[in-house]
């Protein structure tokens, strides 16, 4: 069995701690800067549309007594201490490369007591979505407290690839923030090249449409999943490990991850991005995935009924794999979805291998599903859009890599 090593355990992030922010010397601010001086468009462009109860100009108190002002979700702001009660703050960031100049303007309530500001940035989100490899960018913070003159700090912060999504964070504290939600970004049943692929399965004439859960019969929900399954084996889609990013940041993990069209024009996948491009198809027609999340592994997973009562997994890394000419399919309620003509190809043993696999190991880990280790997610798309959790915007100027045959 193939499997990628993707996401180190929690269990191993544990030694790690955020950089501690710099104490305040002369100056009468500290920047906070993305996440330890980086910031991941993947992010960025997920969250945006995320609301909070916390609006712009309410305060929010941290398990730290820190008060936070401005927006609850910021990573790019100042730590000020409070001189005297009631006093006004501007501040101001500056990044020509990925956001419109901000300013956020409050008032420091209590003296003595610590401020982190975040101005809700406006953010240049598709330069972010095109952003490819890690980038340095300058970051200039303006802040004028009370009516002492403005004080100008300029630093350099690093843009990451969009491909790379962010999983987890270490706290300062030593423990660990999930972001395995995340992962929901890079699924895009918006994505223009699903409409592609999903002509492709029509005419490979293994169904004659796509009908989620209407008929009510298990059998016609693992036709349709196969139907894709054979599509992408048609185009030739195969396991390819490609999990580290060139740039490395010890307070946030982070996996790379290809964008759809990219898994499908070069034909490679990785478990990840296998199970994002595969729960993309299965979203837009209307069969909900799942992506499951485990230590140095990932697969997708799907309900077989309307009501979410039957849950089986598919283990993608198989796409493209050879399988033993002689293997039978002999899972419950698998066995007669197609003919015989069907069957016998490769395409077929493999998705009923994937599926043996996945429902297997799905099961044997059910409870530390349910116990919610973060060593064990389940990150349900549904869910993380109804959160506010965006997919990544597709490349409008990309082109559709038409399928090869035999003939060809």
């Amino acid at each position: 069995m193939r499997r990628t090593t993707f996401l180190v355990s929690f269990a191993a992030l544990g030694s790690a701690f955020l950089t501690v922010i710099p104490a305040f010397g002369e100056e009468s601010f500290v920047p906070i800067i993305g996440w330890n001086n980086q910031f991941f468009p993947s992010y960025l462009l997920a969250s945006s549309t995320i609301r909070h109860a916390e609006d712009d100009e309410q305060e929010t108190d941290t398990d730290d007594d820190v008060v936070v002002l401005g927006d609850p979700q910021g990573v790019l702001g100042v730590k000020v201490v409070a001189t005297e009660d009631d006093t006004p703050i501007e501040v101001t960031i500056e990044c020509k490369e990925i956001l419109d100049r901000t300013t956020f303007d409050g008032t420091l309530e209590h003296a003595g007591a610590e401020y982190d500001i975040y101005p809700r940035i406006r953010y240049h989100y598709k330069a972010l979505a095109q952003n490819k490899q890690s980038t340095p960018v300058s970051v200039t913070f303006t802040v004028k407290i009370g009516g002492d003159e403005p004080e100008v700090y300029t630093t350099t912060a690093t843009v990451r690839s969009v491909n790379d999504c962010p999983f987890a964070r270490v706290n300062p504290d030593g423990g660990i923030t999930d972001m395995s939600y995340m992962f929901a970004a890079y699924v895009n049943e918006q994505h223009p090249f699903i409409d592609k692929v999903l002509r492709e399965a029509l005419d490979d004439g293994v169904v004659s449409s796509f009908s989620g859960y209407q008929s009510g019969k298990t059998e016609d929900v693992y036709r349709q999943v196969y139907a894709l399954w054979n599509a992408l084996s048609e185009r030739d889609v195969r396991y390819s490990s490609i999990t580290k990013s060139v740039a490395t940041n010890e307070t946030v993990y982070s996996q790379h991850v290809r964008l759809l069209d990219e898994s499908i024009n070069n034909g490679q996948a990785n478990c990840v991005d296998g199970a994002v491009l595969f729960a993309s198809l299965l979203r837009k027609i209307d069969i909900e995935p799942i992506l499951v999340s485990l230590p140095h592994h990932c697969y997708v997973a799907f309900y077989l009924d309307k009501e979410h009562t039957q849950l089986v997994g598919l283990e993608t890394t198989l796409l493209g794999a050879e399988m033993d000419e002689n293997a039978d399919c002999e899972l419950p309620g698998v066995t007669d979805v197609v003919d015989d003509e069907w069957q016998a190809t490769n395409s077929w043993r493999t998705f009923c291998t994937a599926i043996e696999s996945a429902t297997t190991d799905l099961a044997a880990n059910a409870d530390k599903f349910d116990k919610d280790d973060p060593d064990y997610q389940l990150v349900r798309i549904k869910e993380a859009r109804s959160d506010g959790v965006l997919p990544i915007a597709f490349d409008a100027a990309s082109s559709f890599q038409q399928r090869t045959t035999q003939d060809d």
